[in-house]
C-alpha cells in the first residue's frame, strides 16, 4: 500500500482503482465521490456503472450470480496489472481461495482469505464469537435440536435468498442457525486489523417472496440505538477485527431485542449502505477504506440522525413478473440501471431504489411509493412496445 492514497494522481486518461463483483456501481459511484478513476467489473454493465468508471467490463453470468474466475482474472489481467488496488464487493463470501490468488497476483485493497475463512466459514466464525464472548445464535450440525427454530443458510451466501426456516440442513455447503427474534440492524464500522471504528446504525428489511422468505430488501439510516448497546456493539467489533485481522470498510449484521444485542453475520467488504452512508457528514468511504486497509483509521463520531444528518434509504426492486427493460428515461432515483431492451425473469433484481426523508420512516414510506410507481411505469412500458 502506499503511504498516502490522497497523493495519487494519475494522467486524467488512466484509472487509479478496480472495483469489481456481482453489482460494481456502488463501488465506482464510491471511487467517484472520492475523486478515483475506477475501473468495474462486475455482471450486469448497468448504464450507470458505465458512466462513473473510466471503463466497464460485463463478465459473463453463470448460474446464481457466480464469476467466472477464468474471465475475472483474464480482464484483471489486461486492466489492473500490478500495480492498481482491487476492492472487492459482493460474490467472493464463499470462496477464500479465490481470493487467496487474488491476493497473490493483484495489490488487493481488502480482507485476504485467511480472514474471510475466519469470518464466513460458519464453525470457525462461531467459535471465534464465542472465544471473544461475543453474543451469538447458536449454530446446529444436521438437524436442530426439538423445540428450536432454526434458520437454514448457505456457506458464504449473501443477499438473503438462500435462508429460509428449516430443521435440518440440506447438506454439504448448507448449515443451520438459531432464528433469534428482534429489529435487524447493521453496523458499517472500519477495521485496521488492529481494531475498530464504528460509524454508523441502519436499519434493514426483507423483500418476501415465495421460497425467499428472507430475501434483502434493503435498508435505511442512520438510525439510534442506546447507547449501551453502541459501546458495546464498537468494543466488540473492536475485538474481533484485532482477532480476524479484518481490514477496511464492512458491516455487521445484528439482531437487537429486549434482552440485548446478537451478532449474526460479518460482511468483510464495502456493501449495500454505501447507498445511505456514502455522503456528507461523512467523508468518502472508499478514501477511508482505502486508508484502513494502509493502518489508517480516522477520528469519526458515530453518524447518529439529528439536526443537518438526512435519513436515507435504498431498495432492491424485485421483478415480481417476466419482463422486458422499456421504460427510457428512468427516473432520476433509480440506481442499477439496466440497459433498454434487458429481459428480466420474476425474482431477478431489477435496479436499486433510493429515498431521503427527515426520518428514515419519512425515507422508507418514499422509497416504497416511488417502487410500486416505478413498477407500474417498467410494465406499461412493456406492455406499449409489445402492442
Amino acid at each position: 500500500m502506499p503511504s498516502s492514497w490522497q497523493d495519487r494522481s494519475p494522467p486524467e486518461d488512466k484509472a487509479d482503482v478496480v472495483v469489481l463483483g456481482i453489482a460494481a456501481r456502488g463501488l465506482a459511484a464510491a471511487a467517484r465521490r472520492a475523486g478515483l478513476r475506477a475501473v468495474a467489473l462486475d455482471l450486469f454493465g448497468d448504464e450507470d456503472t458505465r458512466a462513473l468508471a473510466v471503463e466497464t467490463v460485463a463478465l459473463r453470468r453463470h448460474p446464481g450470480f457466480a464469476i467466472d474466475p477464468g474471465e475475472l482474472f483474464a480482464q484483471l489481467d489486461i486492466h489492473a496489472g500490478h500495480t492498481l488496488p482491487v476492492v472487492l464487493g459482493t460474490g467472493f463470501e464463499h470462496a477464500p481461495e479465490i481470493v487467496g490468488a487474488l491476493a497473490a497476483r493483484y495489490r488487493l485493497a481488502g480482507c485476504g482469505p485467511d480472514t474471510l475463512a475466519r469470518l464466513k466459514e460458519p464453525a470457525a466464525f462461531e467459535r471465534l464469537l464465542a472465544d471473544l464472548d461475543i453474543a451469538h445464535p447458536r449454530l446446529f450440525h444436521g438437524t436442530a435440536p426439538e423445540g428450536v427454530w432454526a434458520l437454514e443458510k448457505q456457506v458464504g451466501g449473501a443477499g438473503g435468498a438462500h435462508v429460509r426456516p428449516a430443521t435440518m440442513a440440506r447438506g454439504e455447503g448448507w448449515y443451520l442457525q438459531e432464528q433469534v427474534e428482534g429489529r435487524s440492524v447493521s453496523a458499517l464500522f472500519l477495521g485496521d486489523a488492529r481494531t475498530a471504528r464504528l460509524l454508523a446504525f441502519s436499519e434493514q428489511w426483507c423483500a418476501s417472496a415465495e421460497g425467499t422468505p428472507f430475501r434483502y430488501g434493503g435498508a435505511a439510516g442512520p438510525i439510534r440505538l442506546d447507547d449501551g448497546i453502541a459501546r458495546d456493539v464498537a468494543d466488540a467489533l473492536s475485538r474481533l477485527v484485532e482477532a480476524s485481522g479484518l481490514v477496511g470498510l464492512a458491516s455487521a449484521d445484528l439482531m437487537v431485542g429486549e434482552a440485548g444485542w446478537s451478532l449474526l453475520e460479518i460482511n468483510p467488504r464495502p456493501g449495500a449502505t454505501l447507498d445511505i452512508f456514502d455522503r456528507p457528514p461523512l467523508p468518502p468511504l472508499l478514501r477511508l477504506h482505502l486508508d484502513a486497509c494502509a493502518g489508517r483509521l480516522p477520528e469519526l463520531a458515530l453518524l447518529a440522525p439529528g439536526e443537518g444528518v438526512e435519513a436515507r434509504a435504498a431498495g432492491v426492486l424485485y421483478a415480481p413478473a417476466a419482463f422486458d427493460m422499456r421504460l427510457d428515461p428512468l427516473p432520476d432515483w433509480v440506481a442499477d440501471r439496466p440497459r433498454y431492451g434487458t429481459r428480466f425473469d420474476a425474482g431477478e433484481p431489477v435496479c436499486t431504489v433510493l429515498a431521503a426523508g427527515h426520518d428514515t420512516i419519512d425515507a422508507r414510506e418514499t422509497l416504497s411509493r416511488r417502487m410500486d410507481h416505478l413498477w407500474r411505469a417498467l410494465t406499461t412500458a412493456d406492455r406499449q412496445a409489445a402492442e
